[in-house]
């Protein structure tokens, strides 16, 4: 699973200000403050834990200078002793262990807030997308009333219009223009919401490359097999594995406060002269002290994490079947307005007009039927990014399962 976090962190797009793509987004939300933070964290963990002595304490020295008073004579003497603590419930192993589990917590935390920053990205990049398509939709509509304004315009200098028509084609037309400011105002605040997650300064020109992205995704037989192995995604696995460390923390408090040996020798040279050495062992047992304090904050966390491991996994196997609801209800949907809703809203408008021309309509119908048009084509805008972002979800969530 760490490979995947490594593997994304992928040259950034090149300079100047070209459309971004989705996978270029995707890129850039792996160089993003908090995933590439977490990134090197977890780098320098595994530098620290591959440091790790062979001895979990450090050895003594010690010297003593004195000086001796005696009826012949003062003398000066010196002891030089050292001593090297050993523990026999093998701490410096705990550590290892407890450091291993803290640095693979650390790797699946790494990953859970990569995966989430990639979603976050995916929907941000795909509702700019949406936004750029219903304002370039507006655009276009209110170019079209524009013409139509002025069309009345010059109908009604020929006697070939009403008054009234003419005021409902005005009105038409800064309906289309308030409509395409909306639209214009949406690309804004989601092209905001991108350079936020990226990083990028708010002003700096982002805008959403034409291409959608293309995802491959399971078929729908296999979801059961998926969704068995939802507790097997990082958020939820993370919270195990933080469980895990804790309970590794606790046994290297027990070490910690084991049976310890310490082993000395010492040096003395006496006031006259003479020269001495000396071998020393203390033993400390665990008689009273044996990290009660430490280790019951730190089991009765990891007790905690357990549940909040078991809730994760419940929240991550209804998140990943939403997943899959959701890639068929937006297909559906997609193909509805695609085949349906837009065709019809075309071919309306479209005769209308013709009708129109033939004296057979009036205004308001061509206006209403321009209207829907207008509407049917922001909505197939929002539905293909809609679609776009379930297949782009589902596959993110599959990704991250190892």
């Amino acid at each position: 699973m760490w490979a995947l976090l490594v593997t994304l962190l992928a040259a950034a797009p090149a300079s100047g200000h070209p459309p971004l793509s989705f996978e270029e987004a995707q890129a850039e939300a792996a160089k993003s403050a908090l995933p590439a933070s977490l990134a090197r964290a977890v780098e320098a963990r595994r530098v620290w834990d591959a440091r790790l002595p062979a001895l979990a304490a450090n050895p003594t020295l010690s010297v003593i200078p004195g000086r001796r008073a005696q009826p012949d004579g003062p003398g000066f003497e010196v002891t030089v002793a050292v001593e090297q603590p050993l523990f026999l419930s093998d701490l410096a192993g705990a550590q290892r262990d407890a450091a291993r589990a803290e640095t693979r917590a650390l790797e699946k935390e790494a990953v859970a807030a990569l995966v989430e920053r990639r979603l976050e990205v995916a929907r941000a990049w795909l509702t700019l997308w949406a936004a750029q398509q219903a304002a370039a939709s507006a655009a276009h509509e209110a170019a079209l009333a524009e013409t139509l304004r002025k069309s009345m315009a010059e109908a009604l200098a020929l006697g070939g219009a009403t008054r009234l028509e003419v005021a409902e084609a005005e009105g038409f037309e800064a309906e289309a223009r308030l409509s395409h400011l909306s639209r214009d105002a949406e690309v804004t605040q989601a092209r905001l919401a991108l350079a936020v997650l990226l990083g990028r300064p708010p002003g700096a020109p982002l805008t959403a490359a034409e291409a959608l992205p293309v995802v491959a995704l399971p078929p729908a037989a296999e979801e059961p097999r998926w969704l068995a192995r939802a507790g097997e995604l990082p958020a939820a696995e993370a919270r195990r594995l933080l469980g895990a460390a804790e309970r590794a923390r606790a046994v290297e408090v027990r070490a910690a406060r084991g049976w310890q040996v310490t082993l000395g020798a010492q040096g003395v040279r006496e006031y006259y002269g003479g020269l001495s050495g000396l071998l020393t062992v203390g033993v400390t047992p665990p008689v009273f002290d044996s990290g009660q304090r430490e280790r019951g904050a730190l089991l009765a966390s990891a007790e905690r994490l357990d549940g909040e491991a078991q809730e994760a996994a419940v929240r991550a196997a209804a998140e990943l079947a939403q997943a899959f609801h959701e890639r068929e209800h937006t297909d559906a949907q997609l193909t509805l307005v695609e085949k349906s809703l837009v065709p019809a809203a075309e071919e309306a408008a479209r005769l209308a007009d013709v009708l129109l021309r033939a004296g057979q309509s009036t205004l308001p119908d061509v206006l209403r039927a321009r209207r829907a048009r207008a509407a049917a084509n922001a909505r197939l805008a929002f539905a293909r990014g809609e679609a776009s972002l379930a297949a782009a979800r589902l596959h993110l969530l599959l990704s991250a399962l190892p």
